[in-house]
């Protein structure tokens, strides 16, 4: 199966309370207020400290106590690593928007999703509605053109949230995605805040002969709405993809 049929069948796993009766975002809806705020490898944070903490534990280098401090708890795709280098740092970034404006975008974006699915299987036979045709690199664009346009919509007014519901990649797309019962828990009323502090992380994998450095991004995130605080997280990536 092909990743856009793979992705699809995904997308109609989703349950239907995530899509609901959405229509598109209304044109009214403001953009988020983020302010970015200087950050070096220098400086000593609480992020700083979970990010370390972190890394040591998935290089066996510390506790694994710090595994749970994932968004969402810990996961059988833990990244296994041997050893791990810090070697930069991008700007703390701190969002401020309306939780109606983040349900309305996600729920766009699951729109689209699921009328791409009802597109390409449109009229099959099969009883599960779940049979897919292959298709060519132009149709799998054209059809996936509507969700990436509202991907890019989220992207440009709630660009924090955005990035740490990851709506540009396919995890997004996870029933488990834990950003999903964040916005559930976090309800649609109100305001939120969301924070990021993005590390740059060069570690070599368990077992690899090479000893090939690979490169990655360590998130750690906090969301704020109402009587929901997260606390300070670790963005869980999966051990295939740390994206």
């Amino acid at each position: 199966m092909r990743p856009t049929s793979w992705i699809l069948c995904i997308i109609a796993s989703l349950p239907v309370a995530a899509a609901g009766n959405a229509k598109s975002p209304p044109a009214s809806l403001r953009a988020a207020e983020v302010r970015v705020t200087a950050a070096d490898l220098d400086l000593e944070d609480e992020a700083g400290d979970l990010a370390e903490r972190y890394l040591e534990a998935i290089t066996d280098q510390g506790s694994d106590q710090a595994l749970d401090s994932l968004l969402g708890g810990a996961t059988l795709t833990l990244l296994d690593m041997e050893s791990y280098r810090v070697v930069g740092r991008e700007g703390h970034r701190h969002e401020r928007g309306e939780l109606a404006d983040l349900h309305a975008h996600v729920s766009a974006i699951d729109r689209a999703g699921r009328d791409a699915f009802r597109r390409l299987a449109g009229g099959s036979s099969d009883p599960d509605g779940l049979k897919v045709e292959e298709l060519s690199a132009t149709q799998a664009a054209q059809l996936q053109a509507p969700v990436k346009a509202r991907a890019d919509a989220f992207t440009r007014s709630n660009p924090v949230f955005a990035y740490i519901a990851r709506v540009d990649k396919l995890v997004y797309w996870n029933p488990k995605n834990p950003v999903r019962k964040l916005l559930a828990d976090a309800g649609t009323k109100g305001s939120y805040q969301a924070d990021l502090d993005l590390f740059w992380v060069e570690t070599v994998d368990r077992g690899d002969h090479e000893r090939k450095p690979r490169r990655w991004p360590l998130r750690v995130v906090r969301f704020r709405a109402n009587a929901l605080d997260t606390g300070l997280k670790v963005l869980p990536a999966a051990s295939w993809n740390a994206e």
